[in-house]
């Protein structure tokens, strides 16, 4: 919302309808856990809202903009189909001007589809003949350990801009204080661009649709994780006779870079303690919320982590750029978990390159993203898997050569073939709990040869992206026994001093941050419960052994 842009926020209750039957849902939020007898429903549901368009918008170009619907939406105004869109996750646009009466109520309804698909991305069916310990028995039956939630997940926004409009800015920056930015275009245009950095300018003259500029910050004060120091660049956009578009875009200065073994940041080694996390909560589901996030964010310094994963998808924007204000450090995860040998075809090499092209695009200007991931535990054991992960790293790393591109492994090294191509592997271990069950001290020897082997095939550092184990919070046992809070205290804490012996290692989070819901399956007490903080966010013991382990550190 500017002097150029106008913004108003669709969030609250709209109209559905399943079935001919009337319901009223929240957005943003999943719709199984809001309505019981929608809990297991997969299929369609029509979301229906009346908003009033205002009769200044006129010349203006209208836009309707999704952060994310689970899975498939298509998108009507005024009773006319205008975009039909496949993914959760990540936003869409839809430019709706032509559709619309100003200065009157307009009606916008979205079907939303979260109907379980063989073949989407991530896949989430399986066919009759796969499946994986504890996911084949599973209900519903999905390629993945979380809960396939419907609904529109994340915040609605209808906007307005000038026809001639600012679409992209990239923004990269170097140690000396160095900014350079690329400005995109919705069409050529010859104008001027003037880009400001507090009392730093700097204007260019152009014809086109891309306008690349730098401007020189004198002693810059360095993005850290103690010291997340944003700038703020303003870009205005002008043609012969007036202003068109203006659009702000917040940065940090700061370098990332693999060196050996060791992760630096501005030059310093960085070990990266934390955590694998969803996005999950009580009656929300999938649904962003802010009181949820800045509570999590609260645990994450209180327990002393300076990292997470999105896993096993991208966040809601909101959760990056809070994690640009708090200095917490982001690996950022496609949507693709559960890729195995069949999905290596073509079609859906397409769809994946651009699900990491849109990716990147969208959060590129984070300073706290200072990682790729591209995939999470999938079975790479086929020349065409091979090539299919070859050319997933070849489109990320066309897009960023300033951060390390990796995807996360759980089989073995012969299971993983695309990893020789990554800048470094991340790998997922449940020694003591899947492998060698109830065998903490046993199975350490097991875990370090892992460990070594991964290490020793790729020839790069690692990352142990998830161990631990499942507690039931309130089940104790003396000694300790699996799901109790003493057992997984113990596992956490031994595994975890075992890896920090190690010098390759850059990093270990734990699997996972808080307990979240899972389809049903015997291998599961209701929620996946490896969390060390509850689902409603209480500490087990877990948390405050990690606490004074790492506060310590």
């Amino acid at each position: 919302m500017n002097e150029k842009r106008d913004l108003i926020c669709l969030d609250g209750i709209w109209q559905t309808t399943v079935h001919n039957q009337a319901i009223d849902l929240a957005v943003p939020a999943s719709w199984n856990e809001q309505c019981s007898e929608l809990f297991d429903y997969f299929g369609i549901v029509r979301y229906k809202k009346e908003v009033f368009i205002p009769g200044t918008y006129v010349d203006k170009l209208i836009w309707l903009r999704f952060g994310s619907v689970a899975t498939k939406a298509t998108v009507y105004v005024n009773g006319t189909k205008v975009r039909y869109h496949e993914g959760a996750h990540l936003p869409f646009e839809c430019e709706i001007s032509n559709y619309v009466r100003l200065g009157e109520k307009n009606i916008i309804e979205v079907d939303v589809d979260n109907t379980l698909n063989t073949w989407g991305l991530p896949p989430a069916k399986l066919l009759e003949n796969e499946g994986r310990a504890g996911f084949q028995t599973s209900y519903p039956s999905v390629t993945y350990d979380f809960y396939p939630y419907g609904g529109i997940h994340r915040s609605v926004y209808l906007y307005s801009t000038e026809k001639n409009r600012i679409e992209g800015v990239k923004i990269d920056t170097q140690l000396d204080g160095t900014v350079r930015f690329r400005i995109s275009l919705n069409e050529k245009i010859q104008g001027t661009l003037k880009a400001t950095i507090g009392d730093l300018e700097c204007r260019i003259v152009f014809d086109g649709r891309e306008v690349e500029g730098s401007i020189k910050i004198e002693n810059p004060i360095w993005w850290e994780c103690d010291n997340p120091h944003l700038y703020l660049l303003k870009i205005s956009l002008y043609d012969a006779k007036e202003l068109l578009d203006v659009y702000e875009q917040s940065f940090g200065v700061r370098e990332v870079v693999l060196s050996g073994n060791q992760l630096l940041l501005n030059h310093k080694p960085v070990f990266l303690k934390g955590f694998g996390k969803h996005e999950d909560f009580h009656i929300i589901g999938k649904g962003f919320n802010h009181s949820v996030m800045v509570k999590d964010f609260g645990l994450m310094k209180w327990i002393g982590a300076n990292s997470f994963r999105t896993s096993h998808y991208p966040y809601d924007e909101e959760m990056l750029s809070y994690a640009d204000r708090q200095g917490i450090l982001v690996i950022g995860e496609t949507p693709f978990v559960g890729l195995n040998d069949r999905m290596y075809k073509e079609d859906i090499l397409v769809k994946v390159k651009a699900g990491i092209e849109k990716m990147m695009d969208r959060d590129y200007n984070h300073p706290s993203v200072i990682m790729w991931s591209l995939a999470n535990e999938p079975n790479v054991t086929t020349k065409e898997g091979e090539e299919f992960f070859k050319t997933m790293y070849e489109t990320a790393k066309a897009k960023d050569i300033s951060r390390p591109i990796t995807y996360v492994a759980y089989q073995e090294p012969e299971y993983n073939l695309g990893m020789k191509y990554f800048d470094l592997i991340c790998v997922n271990k449940y020694y003591g709990w899947y492998l060698g069950p109830g065998q903490i001290d046993e199975t350490l020897e097991e875990l370090s040869e892992c460990l070594d082997r991964f290490h020793n095939e790729a020839n790069q550092p690692v990352l142990v992206a998830e161990f631990g184990a499942d507690a039931i919070a309130g089940m104790h046992y003396d000694p300790p026994q699996m799901f109790t809070e003493e057992f997984q205290a113990e596992i956490i804490k031994k595994q975890y001093e075992l890896m920090r012996t190690k010098d390759y290692i850059i990093g270990t989070h734990v699997w996972a941050f808080a307990d979240f819901k899972t389809n049903q399956t015997v291998s599961r007490v209701f929620f996946n419960r490896k969390g060390v903080f509850t689902r409603d966010r209480h500490p087990k013991m877990a948390a405050h052994m990690l606490r004074e382990l790492w506060r310590h550190e």
